[in-house]
Protein backbone atom coordinates (compact mmCIF):
# COMPACT_ATOMS: atom_id res chain seq x y z
CA UNK A 1 0.00 0.00 0.00
CA UNK A 2 1.31 3.06 -0.90
CA UNK A 3 2.24 5.71 1.93
CA UNK A 4 0.38 8.85 2.33
CA UNK A 5 2.05 11.86 1.67
CA UNK A 6 2.16 15.71 3.27
CA UNK A 7 1.21 18.42 1.52
CA UNK A 8 2.22 21.03 4.57
CA UNK A 9 4.28 21.14 7.80
CA UNK A 10 4.16 23.26 10.97
CA UNK A 11 7.66 23.34 12.82
CA UNK A 12 7.93 24.09 16.17
CA UNK A 13 10.77 25.41 18.80
CA UNK A 14 10.46 25.63 22.39
CA UNK A 15 13.59 27.29 24.66
CA UNK A 16 12.70 26.37 28.56
CA UNK A 17 14.34 28.18 31.29
CA UNK A 18 16.54 25.60 31.94
CA UNK A 19 17.35 22.03 30.94
CA UNK A 20 13.85 19.83 30.86
CA UNK A 21 13.78 15.63 30.69
CA UNK A 22 10.67 14.17 28.79
CA UNK A 23 9.11 13.37 32.25
CA UNK A 24 8.81 16.93 33.09
CA UNK A 25 6.88 17.21 29.72
CA UNK A 26 3.28 15.92 28.86
CA UNK A 27 3.86 14.79 25.43
CA UNK A 28 0.76 12.87 25.09
CA UNK A 29 -0.76 15.30 22.86
CA UNK A 30 -0.69 15.87 18.92
CA UNK A 31 -1.84 17.63 16.72
CA UNK A 32 -5.27 17.53 15.53
CA UNK A 33 -5.38 15.95 11.71
CA UNK A 34 -1.62 15.48 11.42
CA UNK A 35 -0.34 12.47 9.62
CA UNK A 36 2.85 12.64 11.55
CA UNK A 37 4.33 14.22 15.00
CA UNK A 38 7.77 14.32 16.29
CA UNK A 39 9.08 16.37 18.71
CA UNK A 40 12.45 16.34 20.80
CA UNK A 41 15.30 17.77 22.39
CA UNK A 42 18.42 19.47 20.31
CA UNK A 43 20.82 18.26 23.15
CA UNK A 44 23.96 16.47 22.58
CA UNK A 45 24.64 13.13 21.55
CA UNK A 46 24.28 10.47 23.89
CA UNK A 47 26.32 7.36 24.46
CA UNK A 48 23.04 5.55 22.58
CA UNK A 49 23.29 7.93 19.78
CA UNK A 50 20.28 9.94 20.93
CA UNK A 51 20.14 13.37 21.92
CA UNK A 52 20.29 14.07 25.78
CA UNK A 53 17.61 16.71 27.23
CA UNK A 54 18.18 20.10 26.46
CA UNK A 55 16.39 23.53 27.01
CA UNK A 56 15.90 23.72 23.27
CA UNK A 57 12.85 21.12 22.12
CA UNK A 58 11.97 20.90 18.53
CA UNK A 59 8.86 19.45 16.74
CA UNK A 60 7.66 18.74 13.45
CA UNK A 61 4.29 17.39 12.04
CA UNK A 62 3.06 16.81 8.19
CA UNK A 63 -0.34 17.73 7.31
CA UNK A 64 -2.39 16.64 4.20
CA UNK A 65 -4.86 19.48 4.84
CA UNK A 66 -4.49 22.97 4.70
CA UNK A 67 -7.46 23.77 7.10
CA UNK A 68 -5.98 21.36 9.61
CA UNK A 69 -2.28 22.78 9.51
CA UNK A 70 -3.94 26.14 10.23
CA UNK A 71 -5.93 25.29 12.66
CA UNK A 72 -3.02 23.01 14.28
CA UNK A 73 -0.70 26.49 14.77
CA UNK A 74 -3.83 28.47 16.19
CA UNK A 75 -4.03 25.98 18.61
CA UNK A 76 -0.68 24.95 19.88
CA UNK A 77 -1.34 24.97 23.35
CA UNK A 78 -3.20 21.98 22.54
CA UNK A 79 -0.37 19.57 21.43
CA UNK A 80 2.22 22.03 23.43
CA UNK A 81 0.83 22.48 26.59
CA UNK A 82 4.15 23.42 28.21
CA UNK A 83 4.65 26.54 26.26
CA UNK A 84 3.51 28.30 29.78
CA UNK A 85 6.60 27.44 31.18
CA UNK A 86 9.14 28.36 28.06
CA UNK A 87 11.04 31.86 27.54
CA UNK A 88 10.90 31.97 23.88
CA UNK A 89 8.95 29.58 21.03
CA UNK A 90 8.40 30.44 17.06
CA UNK A 91 6.83 28.43 14.81
CA UNK A 92 5.64 28.10 11.71
CA UNK A 93 3.22 26.81 8.81
CA UNK A 94 5.27 25.60 5.82
CA UNK A 95 4.63 24.19 2.23
CA UNK A 96 7.33 22.30 0.41
CA UNK A 97 8.31 23.35 -2.78
CA UNK A 98 11.12 20.48 -3.42
CA UNK A 99 11.71 16.87 -2.02
CA UNK A 100 13.78 14.17 -2.17
CA UNK A 101 14.56 10.94 -0.40
CA UNK A 102 13.51 8.51 2.53
CA UNK A 103 12.02 8.87 5.97
CA UNK A 104 10.03 7.14 8.41
CA UNK A 105 7.63 9.97 9.75
CA UNK A 106 4.65 8.61 8.24
CA UNK A 107 5.00 4.77 8.35
CA UNK A 108 7.99 3.51 10.47
CA UNK A 109 8.10 -0.18 8.53
CA UNK A 110 8.16 1.76 5.13
CA UNK A 111 10.56 4.75 5.24
CA UNK A 112 9.85 6.85 1.87
CA UNK A 113 9.07 10.08 0.19
CA UNK A 114 6.91 11.92 2.80
CA UNK A 115 5.72 15.02 0.73
CA UNK A 116 4.17 16.34 -2.36
CA UNK A 117 5.35 19.61 -3.37
CA UNK A 118 3.58 21.95 -4.34
CA UNK A 119 3.82 23.08 -7.99
CA UNK A 120 3.66 26.82 -8.21
CA UNK A 121 6.86 28.54 -5.19
CA UNK A 122 4.72 31.11 -3.57
CA UNK A 123 8.49 32.68 -2.84
CA UNK A 124 9.99 33.87 0.19
CA UNK A 125 12.43 32.73 2.34
CA UNK A 126 13.93 29.32 2.04
CA UNK A 127 13.18 26.67 5.10
CA UNK A 128 14.90 23.70 4.79
CA UNK A 129 14.61 20.26 6.29
CA UNK A 130 16.61 17.09 6.37
CA UNK A 131 16.40 13.84 8.09
CA UNK A 132 18.85 10.58 8.28
CA UNK A 133 17.59 7.48 9.88
CA UNK A 134 19.17 3.89 10.47
CA UNK A 135 17.54 0.50 9.77
CA UNK A 136 16.25 -0.57 13.45
CA UNK A 137 17.35 -3.75 15.04
CA UNK A 138 20.22 -5.50 16.71
CA UNK A 139 22.30 -5.14 14.30
CA UNK A 140 22.26 -1.31 14.89
CA UNK A 141 25.69 0.13 15.88
CA UNK A 142 25.35 2.70 18.19
CA UNK A 143 29.38 3.65 17.29
CA UNK A 144 27.87 4.58 13.87
CA UNK A 145 24.94 6.40 15.33
CA UNK A 146 26.83 8.50 17.23
CA UNK A 147 29.27 9.01 14.56
CA UNK A 148 26.66 10.62 12.54
CA UNK A 149 25.21 12.48 14.75
CA UNK A 150 28.52 14.11 16.09
CA UNK A 151 29.09 15.19 12.81
CA UNK A 152 25.50 16.86 12.31
CA UNK A 153 26.15 19.05 15.56
CA UNK A 154 30.16 20.04 13.98
CA UNK A 155 27.82 20.87 10.73
CA UNK A 156 25.40 22.57 12.38
CA UNK A 157 28.05 24.56 14.81
CA UNK A 158 30.12 25.38 11.10
CA UNK A 159 26.65 26.54 9.97
CA UNK A 160 25.67 29.75 12.60
CA UNK A 161 28.37 31.70 11.13
CA UNK A 162 27.41 30.66 7.00
CA UNK A 163 26.81 33.69 4.74
CA UNK A 164 22.63 33.56 4.16
CA UNK A 165 21.62 31.34 7.03
CA UNK A 166 19.32 32.76 9.26
CA UNK A 167 18.62 30.53 12.16
CA UNK A 168 18.81 26.51 12.78
CA UNK A 169 18.21 24.24 14.83
CA UNK A 170 18.57 20.35 14.85
CA UNK A 171 16.14 17.51 17.09
CA UNK A 172 15.89 13.77 17.52
CA UNK A 173 12.21 12.62 18.37
CA UNK A 174 12.31 11.48 21.48
CA UNK A 175 10.62 8.37 20.22
CA UNK A 176 13.07 6.21 19.89
CA UNK A 177 13.19 4.58 16.02
CA UNK A 178 12.36 8.23 14.41
CA UNK A 179 14.18 9.54 12.11
CA UNK A 180 16.74 12.89 13.29
CA UNK A 181 15.98 16.23 11.91
CA UNK A 182 18.21 19.41 10.86
CA UNK A 183 16.40 22.77 10.11
CA UNK A 184 17.85 25.73 8.32
CA UNK A 185 16.41 29.44 7.22
CA UNK A 186 18.06 31.22 4.42
CA UNK A 187 17.94 34.14 2.97
CA UNK A 188 17.28 32.63 -0.58
CA UNK A 189 17.79 29.65 -2.18
CA UNK A 190 21.01 30.84 -4.08
CA UNK A 191 22.61 31.76 -0.75
CA UNK A 192 22.23 27.83 0.51
CA UNK A 193 23.52 26.13 -2.32
CA UNK A 194 26.21 28.22 -2.65
CA UNK A 195 27.10 27.60 1.29
CA UNK A 196 26.13 24.27 1.67
CA UNK A 197 27.33 22.74 -1.64
CA UNK A 198 31.07 24.46 -2.26
CA UNK A 199 33.80 22.72 -0.42
CA UNK A 200 33.90 22.69 2.98
CA UNK A 201 32.38 21.10 6.34
CA UNK A 202 28.86 20.29 4.78
CA UNK A 203 30.11 18.97 1.50
CA UNK A 204 32.27 16.81 2.99
CA UNK A 205 30.08 15.33 5.06
CA UNK A 206 28.08 14.94 1.76
CA UNK A 207 30.62 13.14 0.39
CA UNK A 208 31.15 10.90 3.25
CA UNK A 209 27.58 9.92 3.23
CA UNK A 210 27.77 8.74 -0.60
CA UNK A 211 31.52 6.62 0.10
CA UNK A 212 30.85 5.52 3.02
CA UNK A 213 26.66 5.23 3.54
CA UNK A 214 27.46 7.22 7.35
CA UNK A 215 23.52 6.65 7.58
CA UNK A 216 20.81 4.67 6.03
CA UNK A 217 18.21 7.29 4.65
CA UNK A 218 18.09 10.23 4.42
CA UNK A 219 16.11 13.12 2.89
CA UNK A 220 15.80 16.63 1.75
CA UNK A 221 12.54 19.19 1.49
CA UNK A 222 12.87 22.94 0.54
CA UNK A 223 10.08 25.05 2.21
CA UNK A 224 8.27 28.36 2.06
CA UNK A 225 6.90 29.84 4.91
CA UNK A 226 3.37 31.06 4.62
CA UNK A 227 2.70 31.52 8.29
CA UNK A 228 4.73 32.39 11.29
CA UNK A 229 4.20 33.24 15.04
CA UNK A 230 6.26 34.05 17.77
CA UNK A 231 10.22 34.72 18.13
CA UNK A 232 13.52 33.22 17.95
CA UNK A 233 16.52 34.47 19.76
CA UNK A 234 14.39 37.67 19.90
CA UNK A 235 13.06 37.98 16.30
CA UNK A 236 11.07 36.02 13.95
CA UNK A 237 13.79 34.53 11.43
CA UNK A 238 11.54 34.54 8.66
CA UNK A 239 11.00 37.97 8.52
CA UNK A 240 14.39 38.30 10.00
CA UNK A 241 15.56 36.88 6.13
CA UNK A 242 12.99 38.82 4.06
CA UNK A 243 14.94 42.01 5.72
CA UNK A 244 18.55 40.70 4.65
CA UNK A 245 17.04 40.10 1.13
CA UNK A 246 15.97 44.23 1.27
Amino acid sequence: MKTRRARFATTHWIKFPEVVTPDQLNLSGYPTGCLSWKFGPDGPVGPNGYRLPSNVWCGVALFDDLSAANSALDSNEHHLPFLSTAVESWHALLVPIVHRGECNHIERSSPGPIFETESRDPGGALFVMTTAGFHAGPELDPARLIDFRVHVDRVHGWLKSADGRVASQVFTPHTVGDDGVTMSIWRDDPSMVTTMYKPGTHRTQIDRYKSEKTADRTSFTRFRALRTCGLWDGTDPVELARQKRC
